[in-house]
C-alpha cells in the first residue's frame, strides 16, 4: 500500500506521542487535533478517520482499549519500520 503525505505524518505523531502500546494510544479526535496543529492545512474529522482506519487495514497502527467507548490507536513495530523507511527515503 502506497502511504500519503497525511499518513505518515500520522505515524509521527503516534511515535512522537509515545503511542506505541496498547494503553497508550491516542483517540481519533486526539490524532486530528494534533495534526491540524502541526499542518498548515485543516483536516476534517471524516479526513483523519478515513486514513488512520487505512493504516490500521495493513497493520501500521492497532487499536486496542477503549476509553469512553473511543478506541485508542498506537503504532504498531510494521509502522516505525515504515516511518524509518519513509523519512530515510527523503532525506
Amino acid at each position: 500500500m502506497e502511504i500519503d503525505k497525511i499518513q505518515l505524518v500520522i505515524l509521527s505523531i503516534l511515535a512522537d506521542s509515545g503511542a506505541v502500546a496498547p494503553g497508550m494510544g491516542m483517540t481519533l479526535k486526539e490524532i486530528a487535533k494534533e495534526l491540524n496543529n502541526n499542518s498548515d492545512h485543516n483536516y476534517s474529522q471524516t479526513t483523519v478517520n478515513r486514513k488512520v482506519w487505512a493504516l490500521r487495514e495493513v497493520e501500521y497502527v492497532a487499536s486496542k482499549l477503549k476509553v469512553n467507548k473511543a478506541d485508542m490507536f498506537y503504532i504498531t513495530s510494521k509502522g516505525k519500520s515504515i516511518k524509518e523507511v519513509l523519512f530515510n527515503g527523503e532525506q
